[in-house]
């Protein structure tokens, strides 16, 4: 057992133990650094042959080929790391907000085999987990673009032989502490710029314009990235001298001295990209300026699309423009992606060549097609669910296979879709913030995601404000209510349930009433206030059968047999759950019916049938496991060890607490101290008091 997480028994949860390869490929033209290369060998020499961990810092200015450099080493060395390697970009310098710890570590979590609703919340536990799982492990990490050492350090692997790889335009001397070894990149020397300009242009070119060729390495600073920029306009048309670049960036050089921005590392870069960008056909030049209204690096044909209101097929020549020009590289996935420079340069291009009205435009069309697109993928997640929104009432926007097809579209653009949510918010689009908030319910029921769950409905619930719509309003606070309630905040949700209700009220929206009550009711159940639960469920399901929602109305009946259970009417209870239970079967719900088969088990053994109960659970478990519910895998573990601390079978109890405690430890899940006190409660096992005693990771 390793920081609180039980490897094996994670494993036997359907855990798998996969072994990733996320490194980017070497870039194809890189001029050999001889020096560098040869000390950075040393270093992953030392690991391979002691067994300890290193971390390099590969530090200088933006453009010098720092990414180029570590990925032409780390593919040199990586068959002597076996189990894996793990890259991310941290945009540190993307001109966007640094990419929080968390973000990455759930990705990474991921890539070594823990389910997505299986990653802890809070950054803390993350790491912990993730430490736990790397430790005595043979990894590469590669963090590629870091703006500080505390955005790093919670990405380190635990104790073994792990080689990181930071990467920043910083030097960050705060990173000594964690015993890391630096290695600060500068331009490259003149033989190795026009190296370069060789692979790209052909040696034959060069050195038909030597005097050129070396004027051309100086006036881009010897920066690999304005060299490839600058190359990439001469490999593709052969009838230009090189000298006619120059003389280009000469002009622009000067114009851009006497504006005195930066330095001249800097200004040459820019030179760069202002020469190329001036050289781009009219639609692409407007794609360039236009694109830098999207809040990521990253970003689809549909999206180029969006921002100039053309198709897909109209988008894509002059998306291929910019990719010829090296201003955007397209991914194997089909993706593109600007590099930090050229977006940069794209925005300014933006700002000075666009109207402000017109960036605005062009971003809402972004912001309704993700809209579109993401109301599609939650109409697959969950097919029943009312909704507010616009773009349900329409024709999907895209089609998915299935949920998992649409759960990984949501989860793998979440990052953008919530940067979307907040930008759409600061320009007042605030109708697009609270639906794209709306799409986004289906992905945090069965996925959770809390950091981002709570911070996206916050700025959607104010956003609805904003707008005067009480309804909207009222929705988000039922979605951030049920956050709070995954995560026993039963105060926080009551507030919240509150709120909505009165809102709901308010506008006579009577499926919104029921919803906010059953919001109250768990509220008022967590919190012990069990008269005032089945008031709330009653009432809510009084007008569910009102309004006529089947589905409503078993949810409420189920809701009224948890509370029942609770107040001893156990009877009752079962009555009302198997009569749930009767509807979800219809449905083929396996979620619900975990959560129903739970509370019959629970109503059961309180009314002292330990043998039907445990059939209940039984199929509680097998039905959790199939809707990937993970939390509820570890509620039916938890109950299971109850009922075999009741029969004496202090084994099975041991088994199924330690498996509790891992998936709720994983969740970030109260209930993982629950878990932990009645492990600990047990004493040491067969394998001694080192072997079975937990205690938290701090």
């Amino acid at each position: 057992m390793r920081g609180g997480f039980h490897v094996h028994h994670a494993a036997s949860e359907g855990w798998s133990r996969p072994v990733p390869a996320q490194l980017l490929p070497p870039r194809p033209y890189f001029a050999d650094r001889t020096t560098e290369m040869e000390w950075l060998i040393q270093v992953s020499d030392a690991v391979t042959g002691t067994g300890e961990p290193a971390t390099v810092l590969i530090s200088g200015v933006g453009g010098v080929g720092k990414t180029s450099l570590g990925l032409a080493w780390l593919n040199r060395i990586r068959e002597h790391f076996p189990d894996g390697q793990l890259y991310t970009n941290l945009r540190g310098f993307s001109g966007a907000l640094p990419v929080p710890p968390d973000e990455p570590l759930g990705h990474f979590l991921q890539a070594l085999g823990v389910p997505s609703d299986a990653v802890p919340s809070g950054l803390g536990e993350q790491a912990a987990l993730f430490r736990s799982i790397t430790a005595g492990r043979r990894l590469i990490i590669m963090l590629d673009g870091a703006a500080s050492a505390a955005q790093v350090r919670p990405l380190f692997p635990g104790h073994g032989p792990a080689l990181v790889l930071v990467t920043s335009r910083r030097r960050l001397p705060a990173l000594a502490l964690d015993g890391a070894s630096f290695l600060p990149l500068g331009p490259l020397d003149e033989d190795g710029a026009v190296q370069l300009l060789d692979g790209m242009l052909g040696a034959g070119r060069t050195r038909a314009e030597p005097t050129a060729a070396r004027s051309l390495a100086a006036l881009c600073g010897r920066l690999p990235l304005a060299l490839c920029t600058s190359a990439a306009r001469l490999a593709i048309r052969e009838n230009w001298p090189i000298s006619r670049v120059v003389a280009e960036l000469a002009d622009e050089r000067r114009r851009l001295a006497s504006l005195g921005h930066g330095d001249e590392g800097e200004i040459s870069v820019r030179s760069v990209f202002d020469v190329t960008y001036r050289d781009l056909p009219a639609e692409a030049a407007r794609l360039y300026r236009l694109l830098s209204v999207h809040p990521g690096a990253r970003f689809a044909l549909t999206d180029a699309a969006a921002v100039v209101a053309a198709s897909a097929e109209q988008a894509a020549e002059p998306l291929e423009a910019l990719v010829d020009a090296n201003l955007v590289e397209e991914e194997p996935d089909g993706r593109y992606r600007f590099h930090d420079l050229a977006r940069l340069h794209a925005r300014d291009r933006a700002i000075e060549e666009e109207h402000e009205d017109d960036r605005v435009r062009a971003f809402e069309r972004l912001l309704e097609s993700r809209v579109g697109i993401a109301a599609a993928a939650d109409r697959m997640v969950i097919p029943g669910r009312w909704h507010l929104g616009r773009h349900y009432a329409a024709a999907p926007a895209a089609s998915f296979t299935g949920i998992a097809d649409a759960l990984a579209w949501l989860e793998r653009e979440l990052p953008d879709l919530a940067d979307l949510v907040s930008t759409a918010h600061d320009l007042g689009l605030h109708r697009g913030a609270w639906e794209l908030c709306e799409a986004l319910w289906g992905l945090f029921t069965f996925r959770k995601h809390y950091a981002y769950w709570i911070r996206t409905h916050e700025t959607g619930a104010a956003s609805a404000a904003a707008m005067g719509d009480r309804r909207a309003e009222a929705r988000m606070l039922e979605a951030l209510a049920s956050a709070h309630l995954n995560l026993r905040d039963f105060r926080a949700a009551a507030d919240l349930a509150d709120r909505a209700l009165e809102l709901e009220r308010g506008t006579e929206h009577a499926r919104g009433e029921a919803a906010a009550l059953e919001c109250l009711g768990v509220a008022r159940l967590g919190s012990d206030d069990v008269a005032g639960a089945i008031d709330a469920f009653d009432r809510a399901r009084q007008i569910q059968q009102e309004i006529g929602i089947e589905r409503g109305v078993a949810m409420m009946t189920r809701r009224l047999g948890e509370a029942l259970a609770r107040d001893g009417q156990t009877t009752k209870a079962i009555d009302h759950l198997s009569r749930a239970l009767a509807y979800f079967d219809g449905q083929s719900d396996d979620y619900n019916r975990a959560r129903i088969l739970l509370a019959i088990s629970a109503a059961l053994t309180a009314d002292g049938r330990p043998g039907e109960a445990r059939d209940s659970l039984d199929a509680a478990l097998e039905a959790a496991t199939r809707a990937g519910a993970r939390h509820e895998q570890g509620n039916a573990h938890l109950a299971l060890a109850g009922l075999a601390r009741h029969d004496g079978d202090t084994d099975t109890e041991r088994a199924h607490l330690e498996q509790a405690h891992a998936v709720f430890e994983a969740l970030g899940a109260p209930q993982a101290a629950e878990a932990l006190g009645l492990l600990n409660e047990l004493g040491p096992g067969d394998g001694g008091a080192e072997g079975s005693r937990i205690t938290p990771d701090r």
